[in-house]
């Protein structure tokens, strides 16, 4: 069985995105795990070390007592979209959240990540921010990140950037196999600045990929961006996947310029993959 985990601050943006993680959990017949990290204060010297222990017992004890109150919520969330079936599991976890979810996503052998893109624990930056592609990339499971107040309308269209190299395959296959259970198609964009590409290798995909719910789409622009929101327009894109280790690509696609254009004009859900 597949585990997913969703890690909260328990705000609208987490719990809207908390809908599309026990969609997918239904989909994959997933356990979904839900963690709520938290970090103690930074007190300055000169604190007793008897009061300071009381201090940060009180906070732990404040966030069990939290995810404790907040778990009938996110139970009732559950029952009222119809995902009684899923399994939850409820986690806390004291530190940052880029320094508790690779601990917990190898004790627990999570299969990939549903975050929301902000909230009052600054989820954002964890996706967007200056540490965003180390985060990412240390992971090294895929992490979909679901848009500030982002309501999940199915998946019909997923979006797949490419360029064509051996390592985008197995997100490729990856995305089939959810292609399938959604009764979706996957539309694969490949990028070319001056209308040139490996069309022997665009046809060994294509060839390869023939018998299954997958399509392949050049563009040409001068910006990767211009020409992948105009690609999410045209193909109805539900969710865009990008692959990490495809650096150029991938750092454009991160950068504040795309997130505000991506925000502004058509917020979607983004998936990243590693190699």
């Amino acid at each position: 069985m597949k585990k997913i985990l969703f890690p909260t601050d328990f705000s609208e943006t987490a719990n809207n995105a908390f809908i599309y993680a026990l969609n997918l959990a239904e989909n994959q017949n997933a356990e979904l795990y839900v963690l709520h990290a938290f970090q103690y204060p930074m007190i300055s010297g000169g604190v007793d070390a008897v009061i300071l222990q009381d201090v940060y017992d009180t906070i732990e004890l404040n966030n069990f007592e939290n995810l404790k109150e907040s778990i009938p919520g996110l139970r009732k969330l559950a029952e009222d979209n119809g995902f009684t079936n899923v399994d939850l599991k409820f986690v806390v976890k004291e530190g940052m959240l880029t320094y508790v979810l690779p601990k917990i996503i190898e004790e627990e052998k999570i299969d990939f990540v549903v975050m929301g893109t902000t909230g009052n624990t600054g989820f954002e930056k964890v996706i967007f921010g200056s540490n965003t592609m180390n985060a990412i990339r240390d992971l090294k499971i895929p992490i979909l990140s679901i848009p500030h107040n982002y309501k999940y309308k199915g998946i019909n269209n997923i979006g797949f950037t490419t360029v064509f190299q051996d390592k985008d395959r197995k997100a490729l296959d990856y995305l089939t196999e959810i292609a399938y259970r959604y009764k979706a198609k996957v539309h694969c964009l490949h990028v070319s600045k001056d209308g040139n590409y490996d069309i022997p290798t665009l046809n060994h995909w294509k060839d390869y990929y023939k018998d299954e719910p997958v399509d392949f789409s050049i563009y040409t622009a001068d910006e990767s961006v211009d020409a992948v929101l105009e690609f999410i327009k045209e193909e109805k894109i539900d969710i865009l996947t990008v692959v990490s280790s495809n650096k150029g690509f991938f750092e454009k696609l991160f950068s504040p310029s795309f997130t505000k254009k991506i925000l502004s004009q058509n917020s979607i859900p983004l998936f990243v993959f590693h190699e």
